[in-house]
């Protein structure tokens, strides 16, 4: 496929969604899947960034603490974190016990469990999230370039598949905040890796541009594609940015209400 021509989805600008903590959610999807929960969070507006990074350098009871009110903002009892090597490895999680749970190393959960949260976290990265409509069933990636060269969005595809016999076609999906095309110039390596034009000096790349061509290209429907329009580290961004200088990391999550 054409990653020039190739559709890229509509743009949607996630908003925020209650008072309490600094969290946006899709606006389509908060309207025609009520049984969702499904959104990422901001750095906020205090002295202190709304920090979800666990293996970042702050204090560990800080972030467990942020957690905890998350969960308890989105009426959650249990959710589910791992350590992200940039691979395309992703778990699936049935039921589980109250708590943020480490699940082993991965790039991406999947589940059907109701009350069960899957997070990620991400500050520049693609954070992409799946839905299955008719089954109720969610998942969200972590998708960093070397993720995304290594097929972490197409594993999710599969995962989906393999688990619970939810075809691609069947699948909505959603690229969130993350580093723009003319924020992000990266050398020759990362568009070969992408399977994009090499050029021969550093240049752009819109990598949530190419996760879609990726996944309309694995079967998702087109029409069932959307993609933020928020930039990580330009404009009024209420996120954090790595490349942006930032430490913290927003956690991007979907599950399914009890």
């Amino acid at each position: 496929m054409d990653p020039v021509a190739a559709p890229i989805g509509a743009l949607v600008t996630e908003a925020p969604a209650c008072d309490a903590l600094p969290v946006y959610t899709h606006p389509m999807w908060r309207d025609r899947h009520p049984w969702l929960v499904q959104g990422i969070t901001a750095a906020g507006d205090g002295d202190v960034p709304f920090n979800l990074g666990l293996f970042t350098d702050e204090a560990a009871h800080r972030v467990l603490e942020r957690w905890r009110q998350l969960g308890a903002e989105l009426g959650v009892a249990s959710a589910v974190h791992a350590r992200q090597p940039h691979e395309a490895t992703v778990r699936h999680h049935g039921t589980g016990a109250p708590g943020l749970h480490l699940s082993e190393a991965c790039d991406g959960h999947l589940t059907r469990v109701a009350g069960r949260l899957l997070g990620v976290t991400v500050a520049d990265c693609v954070p992409v999230t799946l839905v299955c409509p008719d089954r109720r069933a969610v998942a969200v990636v972590h998708a960093g370039w070397r993720g995304a060269a290594k097929g972490i969005a197409e594993a999710a595809l599969r995962a989906f598949e393999y688990r619970l016999d939810v075809g691609p076609s069947r699948l909505e999906a959603h690229l969130g905040p993350a580093i723009c095309g003319a924020c992000y110039e990266v050398g020759p390596e990362v568009h070969e890796g992408l399977g994009l034009p090499v050029p021969d000096r550093p240049e752009p790349v819109d990598l949530r541009r190419a996760l879609a061509v990726r996944l309309v290209a694995a079967g998702v429907p087109a029409s069932a594609v959307t993609r933020s329009s928020w930039c990580t580290r330009c404009g009024d961004s209420p996120f954090f940015s790595h490349r942006g200088g930032h430490a913290g990391r927003q956690v991007a999550f979907a599950g399914i209400r009890a």
